[in-house]
């Protein structure tokens, strides 16, 4: 639910391609920054053209502006081909700080995949030096592989460890949920293993197959885009040797919260499920609040308006794209409802909230989940300096915030522990 940072825009994160069509690249944004969306939006190939039309594109490039600031400036291309793909990165400069805007071309030269990403050149910390890793493949065996880690202590002690499944919030992130600055997860799956416990955590499908989910499914679902997978995630821990199979717990963030409810109904062995930051509204609702506490122009928020209307009016014969997803996503959620569908679970669940964040509102999110604890069988604790990212500041949390970076706060991670080795 972001362009990387933003709840919900899911754009076609298309991971593939490169020729030299870096002046391509550099004209394409180019034209966003003019407002020529129809010109931008004539290079995409018909699977593109599917998912965003120019009006949708214009929506999404004005609200990554509400949160960016304008474009001050282009650097170069970097290209690179996947498959049959061409890849090309465009360092650009907006006032809030950098992001990378990706391009995938098709052996046609048309565009199939856009997606606008943090600029992150620093490679990752290594683990610390009582924490050990090892690289694994998500659905090794199925259609959609994803490159992922497992995390564990370097000295297990006697018995087989309890482990968590990290699943990520929207958009095509990478296995660290890298935003900005941060990488949450690798923050997460380092300080579960210095206390203990076991996690997984593992690229997007929508970030490792974009392109060729849109090709082969333009109806894609949430079902297709995280569900599927963290339920391969679960099934790849219970075969390992250092995992414990009855011992294996689920932790949503933000999307990955929403439809926490969903992986556990549909795996009744889960040990526990875990939500951070889970919106429990209809996500176009959401989008359209975050526009306005970001100040966005009036236009912006009625045209955010009006996507949420449209939503509302889709049928199963529906094939228009709204707010940068298919009519098949927007169906899939339709009258879905994550806390009427969590107080029909038997699981254990740990429910956590930032009290600084701008994006799930504790007010209005948290507050909803609230009704678990009559069930006797969930946890709810809020945070009040912590952001969306769980990460600590001061004042209103603003998207430049996670420019800056930070680490999710000890205390979480302490709870997150605690609370895993009690069940």
């Amino acid at each position: 639910m972001r362009p990387t940072w933003c709840l919900l825009i899911v754009l076609v994160a298309l991971e593939s391609l490169a020729a030299d069509r870096g002046p391509d690249a550099k004209a394409f944004v180019k034209a966003l920054s003019q407002g020529r969306f129809e010109l931008a939006a004539a290079t995409f190939a018909p699977v593109m053209s599917q998912a965003m039309n120019a009006t949708a594109l214009r929506a999404t490039w004005d609200q990554l502006l509400t949160q960016t600031g304008p474009l001050t400036s282009v650097g170069e291309a970097r290209a690179h081909v996947e498959g049959a793909f061409d890849v090309v990165l465009l360092r650009c400069a907006f006032a809030k700080g950098p992001l990378d805007v990706k391009l995938v071309y098709d052996e046609s030269g048309r565009v199939s995949g856009l997606w606008f990403q943090p600029a992150v050149d620093a490679p990752a910390a290594p683990p610390p030096p009582d924490v050990t890793e090892v690289a694994v493949t998500v659905g090794e065996k199925g259609a959609w592989p994803l490159p992922g880690t497992l995390t564990l202590p370097r000295k297990a002690g006697k018995g087989r460890l309890w482990a968590v499944v990290l699943v990520h919030g929207s958009g095509p992130n990478d296995r660290d949920e890298t935003v900005g600055a941060s990488r949450p997860f690798r923050d997460l799956a380092f300080g579960l293993a210095e206390r203990g416990v076991a996690s997984l955590r593992y690229d997007k499908r929508t970030r490792v197959h974009g392109a060729r989910m849109t090709e082969r499914n333009a109806r894609f679902t949430v079902k297709d885009e995280t569900i599927d997978d963290a339920l391969a995630a679960v099934a790849l821990l219970r075969a390992r040797r250092e995992v414990d199979p009855a011992k294996v717990v689920v932790l949503g963030h933000s999307l990955g919260g929403y439809l926490g409810p969903r992986i556990a109904e549909a795996d009744s062995r889960l040990a526990g499920l875990v939500v951070l930051a889970g919106p429990t509204r209809p996500l176009e609702q959401i989008v359209v609040e975050q526009l306005e506490d970001l100040g966005a122009p009036p236009d912006k928020v009625a045209e955010a308006r009006q996507a949420a209307a449209q939503i509302a009016t889709l049928d199963a014969g529906s094939t228009a794209s709204v707010l940068g997803a298919p009519a098949s996503y927007w169906l899939d959620l339709k009258g879905y409802d994550p806390v009427a569908d969590a107080l029909k679970l038997k699981v254990p669940m740990l429910v956590l909230q930032g009290g600084r964040d701008s994006q799930v509102s504790p007010g209005k999110d948290f507050a909803r989940w609230k009704v678990l604890e009559g069930t006797g069988r969930a946890t709810l604790k809020l945070y009040p300096r912590l952001n969306h990212l769980f990460v600590a500041g001061e004042g209103k949390s603003v998207p430049a915030e996670y420019a800056r970076g930070g680490q999710v706060a000890p205390e979480v991670v302490d709870d997150l522990a605690a609370w895993v080795k009690a069940r």
